[in-house]
């Protein structure tokens, strides 16, 4: 007679505390809830100033290297903001800390729509960068911590779509406040918009999610075994800083994964950053055309992020090798979208580049928290962001200009699709620890 099977750590908690069982599955839906449409309302308080530049730098006087001077400011505040507030994130309450960056961020865009000198906004722009360092490693993190590893990687990828809805939705918002006949148009693209997230931020206060035990329900690790919470044979010693160093800033995996960050925001601002130069002024579409294209990119990036949350369902620890394939098709996508002339196979390349940079990069999230112990999430979230803002970004903005000018925006495109290669390349060097560390 063959031996009975032993019941799943699941089973056998939801057996005998089937009260606790359900209070967590009940909540962990409410704080997954948080955590997006919290993340939603982050970009509602945060490109306000770029989507109104042009009108306030025509009616200040300002040029347009002051503008880019302010929007460098947010930049490089937000990527160093995200690191350092991810270590706090580990720290503290992420209800509190989550929630209060919300209405900080609110106010600080309050105050944006009351400014017309160039260094008061360059200054509020640097507070307004810092303060959202807090939310991506705190929604995060909160995932982390109410998520098992068989559903952890889609509720993150589910959760990265909140980005594309929060910034499609303020363009929305504040084009329809500058295309009305009310006074003060521009002020009230900051204050409206603001004023709305402010009244949320209370109720994220209320209904955000911290850690399972210190709202007195069970951890992750007791309900589900070592398929909980990844790493789950270990168990984190030492001061903070020990662990900072141990599982983050010396841990091969997570600055693999800050590596391919910084590439994915290389791709990403590479492409969006210089549509309107090299699609215009070189490729000869018009400005309806190519803001089309930016637009489909945009939107198509959350079915493909849909997509991407899925395939997370089905291969929970082989999303390295679905990041590198993604990317190996992107590198090809790239080199399509920089030699293409038709403007339908413009918006088909486009929409297909939305998934495979928004795809991948939402693989970045869900490896970062998948590599390291739930007492070090935030920390690494925002050390890995640091890679994608000031690595990334800021090597957008100024090596595709470069290659462009000196050489030709064909250069600048081929390093660009040669980038994507490596990337995928650093992808599957993650497969073989990926499987060890994620028990599904």
């Amino acid at each position: 007679m063959s031996e009975p099977v032993a019941a799943s750590p699941e089973a056998a908690f939801k057996q005998q505390h089937p009260e606790k069982f359900s209070q967590y599955i009940k909540r962990h839906w409410t704080v997954f809830a948080v955590a997006y449409f919290g993340y939603v309302c982050a970009y509602l308080v945060r490109n306000n100033f770029k989507l109104t530049s042009e009108t306030l730098r025509l009616e200040n006087g300002w040029s347009l290297t002051q503008v880019g001077l302010i929007l460098t400011g947010f930049t490089i505040s937000y990527g160093i903001g995200k690191f350092v507030m991810g270590i706090v994130v580990d720290r503290v309450s992420l209800r509190k800390a989550f929630a209060g960056a919300l209405g900080g961020s609110a106010l600080v865009c309050i105050l944006m729509g009351m400014v017309n000198q160039v260094w008061i906004m360059f200054g509020l722009m640097l507070l307004l960068g810092t303060i959202q360092g807090v939310l991506s490693p705190g929604s995060q993190s909160m995932i982390a911590n109410w998520f098992p590893n068989r559903t952890r990687g889609a509720a993150i990828a589910v959760w990265n779509t909140s980005q594309n809805l929060g910034g499609a939705l303020l363009p929305l918002m504040v084009g329809g406040i500058m295309g009305s006949s009310m006074s003060n148009r521009v002020q009230y693209s900051f204050w409206i918009p603001a004023a709305i997230v402010l009244v949320l931020s209370f109720v994220f206060w209320k209904f955000g999610g911290d850690r399972p035990e210190e709202e007195g329900l069970p951890t992750l690790r007791e309900i589900y075994g070592k398929t909980g919470v990844p790493m789950a044979e270990v168990r984190p010693e030492g001061t903070a800083w020990q662990l900072m160093v141990k599982y983050v800033f010396t841990n091969r995996l997570i600055v693999t994964i800050g590596l391919i960050n910084a590439i994915l925001y290389f791709l990403r601002f590479g492409v969006l950053n210089w549509m309107p130069a090299f699609l215009g002024s070189e490729m000869g579409f018009t400005e309806s055309q190519y803001t089309m294209a930016f637009s489909v990119l945009e939107w198509i990036a959350i079915p493909g992020s849909f997509f991407f949350a899925w395939v997370a369902v089905k291969l929970p620890n082989k999303q390295s090798l679905v990041g590198g394939i993604g990317l190996l098709i992107l590198g090809v996508m790239v080199y399509a979208y920089h030699v293409n002339t038709n403007y339908t196979m413009l918006l088909i390349i486009s929409g297909i580049m939305g998934a495979l940079i928004y795809g991948p990069q939402l693989i970045i999230n869900i490896l970062t928290l998948n590599f390291v112990p739930l007492e070090a999430s935030g920390t690494a979230v925002g050390f890995v962001g640091l890679f994608g803002y000031i690595v990334g970004e800021l090597a957008a903005n100024l090596v595709m200009p470069i290659l462009a000018e000196h050489m030709s925006w064909s250069v600048a495109f081929m390093f660009l699709a040669s980038t994507s290669i490596v990337a995928a390349l650093l992808y599957f060097s993650l497969a073989k620890q990926e499987k060890t560390v994620v028990q599904a």
